[in-house]
């Protein structure tokens, strides 16, 4: 029976009444137009099959690779234009505050703005220049992403500049870069996730303290630029306090341009008939701000007279800049200052994207605790969950052996040390100075070794070939070194040149003493430029504005207060027995059990802790070198 009612259910089905009307209702059903999303996909698998496709900046491999995780829809543009996410990144290119002299260049924003222009609705390839735009926004993206990562600078033309000042000047010049590896597509992904193009920014960009204040100076530079940007300041020796000048009420208004004198207001004392003494105070709209008596004398003062006095306020307001650029803060405008107050808008501008450029070299993740070692500034910071815990002037290395610039992690901390001299020093400063006086060593407490262990066998200098140790580079300068001849008279300039046997290796160690180029200790972060933080008994430099006297370590001023801010987060480390061990002599080392990140950085501006914009000169002329490579790509 169940059969049977099956079949009859059957023959019912397939009825050419009932078949006509399936058909019908069918033939409606496929008559739905796709949708545009729909279509767009369609036309972004097409374009993807072709081997001929490819972005402006991206290989057909990589769009693949970006669509496949998109599920092959458009990631910027809709039916009616571009989405929020392509005016996003449009606008960052556009304002990029290191690339914006070149983005529409480097961009092809042109190229992409001609393109999207063009898109015509009745054009039977529409949704296939729709598929292409897309992809040139994904390799756009692409590329910027790139360029906050690791810097738009290139890097091996930059490498290869400081190899030529190693081979002509002798400048053994060390930087590192720090690329930050991250999926961008995932990142973008995530990006879409939380509906902030943004997040994917902010994952590979700088994270160096005061960063986003520093593109902030930019714009406010920029504004002042186009409104025709600093006063200049004519030529004049010094001006100090209680000069008077013309050039006084121009300097008023310059530094009122930068900030450092916050309002423009006078104060001038005026005797009346030696009797009466009237003071009188004006501001910057020349009105009287109190009052005072109405005299003759007063009324034949020119009404602008005050604003040429170089009074207290004009001094402080130099002090300000003085401070802000590392200048001597004396208050005095001489050539220096003079210089530093009449440097260009548009230079400050180049000089702060370089520095921002600089941040995407370093690594993002500085550590919650680390110390911060700014060369052009000549200052050891210490910060703790973001905040300056210690700071103090350092001495760095000189041009000719400038500290390198890398990160690293401090691990050990060294109380007493005997100081293991560079062969580098050795040869070019310490043999001379022997040849010239061979009581030299004994003098300075440095012993001839048979290796870097200072308990290791000891030659007397009797016994050491000075000859054989110098370089043959070395030979010229002796052959016009009068007393350096006089104390080889005995050997022969044919001798010096052509003596080709392997030089004997000997190692110079100067014990721990009070003139130990060392001091009483040093901070440990092995690297493979052998560059440390450490005391120094050579205290006078730290009074000075410019402290580029080492060979490439960094000397502290108060080695003591580092010593005791790392102790209070190790316990490794007791500061009590630490003071008790630098009244002795002996060794000791202290490992850490908390490594502290250590950033040799070279930041010729920055914003600083208070929201100072800071500016410093170019020690070792990287400014100058990496102008030329950030302008010429």
């Amino acid at each position: 029976m169940f059969k049977k009612i099956i079949l009859h259910i059957c023959i019912l089905f397939i009825t050419p009444s009932f078949s006509n009307e399936f058909t019908n209702q069918n033939e409606t059903f496929v008559q739905v137009q796709p949708t545009f999303h729909e279509k767009s996909k369609e036309a972004l698998h097409k374009l993807l099959k072709s081997k001929k496709t490819r972005s402006v900046f991206l290989s057909r491999y990589s769009l693949k690779k970006y669509y496949k995780e998109f599920n092959y829809e458009l990631l910027w543009l809709k039916e009616d234009g571009l989405n929020n996410f392509a005016n996003v990144l449009l606008e960052a290119i556009k304002n990029d505050p290191v690339l914006k002299p070149h983005s529409q260049k480097v961009f092809k924003l042109s190229y992409f703005e001609k393109k999207y222009k063009a898109l015509n609705k009745e054009d039977k390839n529409y949704l296939i220049n729709i598929a292409k735009i897309d992809f040139i926004l994904t390799g756009m993206y692409s590329k910027y992403m790139k360029y906050l990562s690791s810097g738009y600078i290139n890097w091996k033309e930059f490498k290869e500049t400081l190899k030529e000042l190693e081979e002509k000047d002798d400048i053994d010049a060390g930087w590192e870069k720090y690329n930050i590896r991250k999926n961008r597509i995932k990142l973008l992904k995530k990006a879409k996730e939380e509906q902030d193009l943004n997040v994917a920014f902010n994952a590979v960009n700088y994270t160096f303290p005061q960063a986003k204040q520093l593109e902030n100076k930019i714009k406010e530079f920029e504004k002042l630029a186009l409104a025709g940007g600093y006063i200049k300041l004519p030529k004049f020796r010094v001006l100090k306090e209680g000069s008077k000048s013309d050039i006084v009420e121009i300097l008023r208004q310059r530094l009122l341009q930068s900030n450092d004198l916050i309002k423009n207001d006078c104060t001038i004392t005026i005797k009346a008939d030696n009797l009466v003494t009237n003071s009188i105070q004006k501001n910057n709209d020349f009105t009287t701000t109190n009052d005072y008596n109405t005299t003759s004398d007063i009324s034949n003062i020119e009404e602008r007279e005050c604003y040429k006095v170089f009074d207290e306020n004009v001094k402080k307001a130099v002090i300000s800049f003085q401070e802000n650029h590392g200048l001597t803060p004396d208050g005095v405008v001489g050539a220096q200052t003079r210089r530093a107050l009449n440097m260009s808008i548009e230079k400050k501008i180049v000089k702060m994207r370089l520095n921002l450029e600089r941040m995407r070299w370093m690594p993002r993740t500085l550590g919650e605790n680390f110390l911060l070692v700014n060369i052009p500034e000549y200052k050891l910071r210490m910060y703790k969950k973001n905040k300056v815990e210690l700071d103090m002037p350092i001495v760095v290395g000189k041009r000719q052996n400038p500290t390198p610039i890398f990160s690293h992690k401090m691990s050990f901390v060294v109380l007493n040390p005997y100081w293991r001299i560079p062969q580098s020093i050795v040869e070019k400063e310490l043999i001379h100075k022997v040849i010239k006086n061979p009581s030299y060593l004994k003098e300075k407490g440095i012993n001839i070794h048979e290796t870097w262990d200072h308990k290791s066998a000891t030659f007397d200098v009797s016994e050491v070939d000075l000859q054989a140790i110098l370089p043959k580079k070395e030979d010229e300068k002796l052959k016009n070194d009068e007393e350096a001849l006089n104390a080889i008279e005995k050997e022969t300039n044919e001798e010096i040149v052509e003596n080709t046997e392997i030089k004997p290796i000997y190692r110079f160690i100067q014990i721990p003493s009070e003139t130990n180029p060392l001091g009483r200790m040093k901070f440990m972060f092995p690297n493979k430029y052998s560059v440390y933080l450490h005391d120094s008994p050579a205290k006078k430099y730290f009074k000075y504005t410019k402290r580029a006297y080492s060979h490439g370590c960094i000397r502290l001023a108060e080695p003591k207060k580092l010593l005791e801010a790392i102790s209070k987060e190790d316990s490794s480390l007791d500061f009590d027995e630490a003071k008790e061990v630098l009244t002795q002599i002996e060794k000791k080392s202290i490992d850490l059990k908390k490594q502290i990140p250590v950033h040799m950085v070279y930041l010729t501006s920055w914003v600083d802790e208070n929201g100072k914009l800071q500016f410093r000169n170019d020690v070792y002329r990287y400014d100058r070198i990496q102008k030329k490579l950030l302008y010429k790509r």
